[in-house]
């Protein structure tokens, strides 16, 4: 696990009745070098309180030298409700300090998004998305890094974390890989999360894994920005996962996305995962154009075409944002001042647009350079456009070399392992395609 420090730790009473929960409280707990003694049961009784206690500790006035700020997020231990039925928490949200979010009892509680089919056809139509449906996962919410552009990242008070993962398997996982068979490949990706920064002692890349191993041809995607990686040696079926980066130029690393680790420790990992014999997968998403941005995105698509062998490469600029957001969630003085200068001009064109806050013309550009510069290193890696619009598609996808009605990508339902798709009469082409037929 990451060396967390968080600030306050909470077990929901329920989580640690579980005999089960509790082995895995008490495995994260030891490499969180906290104390049993020191974790707070939350009960109803006790909730006004423990709710306000987490309102008061973040952010922390002062973090010890040394010391990550996004690392002291609180940590609530919880199990995920998977009643057919939901408890009504409204009644206990009365009791709460005044501005308390239902979402905040419905993360203590578990009440947590168990899967959801994410892009479909006819929801990316009305969007101007082009993607592909993939069912996605996931058993906590909120993340350990600091990105300013994510909202879990920015401003999150504390990280719900579900430990009933047998559980979870049995009654979500399982059932939804039987029941969709045209998904070759999920996702484990909700919440906000960066998971594999809790492994291994959360273990649920273990059961996953094991999971997707009893279905043939069935794999999963970790989707991170972290380097935690050399504990997928010892998973007996590692040949089941996809590991797919969300990774950056330098700048952005170290100015944008603090407590993610270097841009560089991304690569690196990835290279360590290919040994191993996964398939690795990089994303440059999102792309913020700094001060700078053509060299120092030039320097690290050379490290990473050094270093491996990618399946796929993608790009997303910083997107569903506007003028107005960028300016709150990040310093401008950062970025490049032409791209800043294009979207203060175009603030009101682009305010709406999922694509907002550059416009087209700058988003082209950027794609057009990170085009460039793969095409130096590599002639044959895949590349793609990730969640963009059918119009920069339309623009871009001779220059991209794939047809975007069936395009290889880092994290789709048909990228099955080895640059290749696994399509089939329940998916056969991506949402830049009018019908889901």
């Amino acid at each position: 696990m990451y060396p967390l420090t968080p600030v306050r730790v909470y077990a929901l009473e329920r989580a640690q009745d579980d005999p089960a929960c509790a082995r895995r409280l008490e495995r994260m707990l030891g490499a969180l070098g906290v104390r049993p003694a020191d974790v707070v049961c939350i009960t109803e009784a006790n909730l006004p309180e423990v709710v306000a206690d987490l309102q008061q500790a973040w952010p922390p006035t002062n973090v010890p030298a040394g010391q990550t700020r996004s690392f002291a997020r609180a940590l609530v231990f919880t199990t995920m409700d998977l009643s057919h039925q939901r408890r009504d928490l409204r009644p206990l949200l009365q009791r709460c300090p005044e501005g308390t979010s239902l979402g905040t009892l419905e993360a203590i509680f578990g009440q947590m998004t168990t899967a959801i089919d994410q892009h479909p056809h006819q929801r990316d139509r009305i969007e101007n998305c082009v993607c592909w449906p993939t069912i996605n996962f996931g058993t906590m919410v909120g993340c350990p890094h600091g990105c300013l552009y994510c909202r879990h990242g920015r401003a999150d008070t504390f990280i719900a974390i579900a430990l009933n993962l047998e559980e979870y398997m049995a009654r979500v996982v399982a059932p939804m890989i039987e029941f969709h068979p045209w998904n070759r490949v999920f996702r484990m990706i909700l919440g906000g999360a960066d998971l594999i920064a809790f492994e291994p002692e959360y273990g649920l890349f273990d059961l996953f894994t094991r999971t997707l191993a009893a279905y043939e041809g069935r794999y999963g995607h970790f989707h991170t920005t972290s380097s935690n990686v050399d504990w997928i040696a010892d998973l007996p079926h590692r040949d089941r996962l996809v590991g797919v980066w969300s990774t950056t130029c330098e700048a952005v690393a170290r100015d944008i996305e603090p407590g993610a680790g270097s841009a560089m420790d991304r690569i690196e990992a990835g290279r360590k995962c290919q040994e191993m014999g996964l398939s690795v997968r990089y994303k440059f998403k999102p792309v913020i154009p700094v001060r700078n941005w053509r060299e120092e995105y030039a320097w690290i698509i050379e490290q990473a075409l050094r270093r491996s062998r990618p399946d796929s490469i993608g790009f997303c600029l910083y997107i569903w944002n506007t003028f107005e957001s960028l300016s709150q969630q990040m310093d401008l003085d950062l970025l490049d001042p032409e791209c800043v200068e294009a979207a203060r001009a175009a603030a009101d064109t682009m305010k709406g647009a999922r694509t907002g806050p550059f416009p087209h013309s700058v988003r082209a550009e950027v794609y057009r350079h990170l085009i460039r510069e793969v095409r130096r290193w590599d002639k044959d890696v895949p590349l793609y456009l990730s969640t963009e619009t059918r119009e920069m598609w339309d623009e871009l996808k001779d220059e991209l070399g794939q047809d975007p009605r069936a395009y290889i990508c880092a994290c789709s339902s048909v990228a099955v392992p080895g640059r290749r798709l696994a399509l089939s009469r329940g998916l056969r082409y991506s949402t830049y395609h009018p019908t889901p037929v």
